[in-house]
């Protein structure tokens, strides 16, 4: 028994010691927040930076520069309202409904905004004073155009191709500054074509956006794109001529061509050498050789990548 007192009386002795302690950080933390409290409802004159940010700019301007992005603020405010402004809210709103414009500029008096600035102040605030006195814009007048989208190269399997593709929208209205806007020509699509494709596919595709200043009325793209599987087939198509006259004789070099083309296989079955013609105009020739350069005359739409073999023909001609 009294082998173990002296561990009762350390106990005793430590939770005494940790108790206290314990009030002290109470008492602390206590004084701490009474002093707190006190402290920030003072009302301070304190000057503060605010970052202005402009509305009821008219949408057919393009702001170009802005003399001050920073409402210097003189107020006269309690610490916890100053505290709010460093750190919880520090824009502030200044409406250009009172500008005045002229030849691109655009001035604006702050003082006539001042009772919006006082109201989105909180409670009490004052301002007592405020720097600048006036803001000043460069704009420039918006202007629109309607321009086509391209659509992207499709890396495709082998043996397939493109049947169709459709595009919703196929083109966009672009707006902004009129020395920008005439560099567009067209709008291409932000598309990664890593995947090859071997079946119909549909997909919201992105536009590639050019120049910050500009706009669009879409910013993504309907691309619906139809595939099958496509084969070769050559035929050999009789050459014609057109314009020659009627009381000579023309011998060709060869008679007819080999025409190749590339189509569905659907489609390729009922392709006929009669779908195509292919020919010369009499007027055409090269007298000193003897050669015309055959063209393609007639191909229905759904042949693809037509080729001629061979592209020029010799001829003889009698009277």
């Amino acid at each position: 028994m009294s082998q173990e007192e002296p561990f009762l009386n350390s106990l005793q002795k430590a939770l005494g010691y940790k108790g206290r302690i314990k009030m002290l950080f109470s008492f602390v933390a206590i004084s701490f927040i009474i002093w707190f409290f006190k402290k920030f409802s003072k009302e301070y004159q304190e000057e503060i930076k605010l970052k202005i940010e402009l509305v009821d700019i008219p949408k057919s301007f393009i702001i170009s520069s802005v003399s001050d992005s920073i409402l210097n603020l003189n107020l006269k405010a309690t610490g916890f309202q100053l505290l709010y402004y460093y750190f919880l809210d520090n824009t502030i709103e200044i409406s250009f409904q009172k500008a005045v414009y002229s030849n691109n500029i655009g001035q604006l008096e702050i003082a006539s905004e001042f009772n919006k600035v006082q109201d989105q102040l909180l409670g009490d605030t004052q301002i007592l004073s405020f720097f600048p006195s006036k803001i000043e814009i460069t704009y420039q007048p918006k202007f629109s155009k309607k321009v086509p989208i391209v659509f992207p190269k499709f890396n495709l399997d082998v043996g397939y191709s493109i049947t169709k593709i459709n595009l919703d929208p196929d083109s966009i209205i672009v707006t902004g500054p009129k020395n920008t806007l005439a560099k567009i020509t067209h709008v291409n699509l932000n598309y990664n074509n890593e995947s090859s494709i071997n079946s119909n596919f549909s997909q919201k595709i992105p536009i590639k956006l050019k120049e910050n200043e500009l706009s669009y009325n879409f910013t993504k793209v309907n691309v619906e794109v139809l595939v099958d599987l496509f084969s070769e087939k050559i035929l050999n198509i009789p050459i014609s001529v057109s314009n020659f006259p009627k009381n000579r004789v023309l011998k060709l070099f060869p008679s007819q061509v080999e025409l190749v083309f590339s189509s569905s296989i659907i489609n390729l079955k009922n392709i006929k050498p009669s779908d195509f013609k292919v020919g010369f105009n009499y007027d055409s020739i090269d007298k000193e050789k003897n050669t015309a350069k055959i063209k393609l005359l007639k191909s229905p739409l759904s042949a693809d990548n037509v080729r001629l073999d061979p592209q020029d023909v010799f001829f003889l001609i009698r009277e």
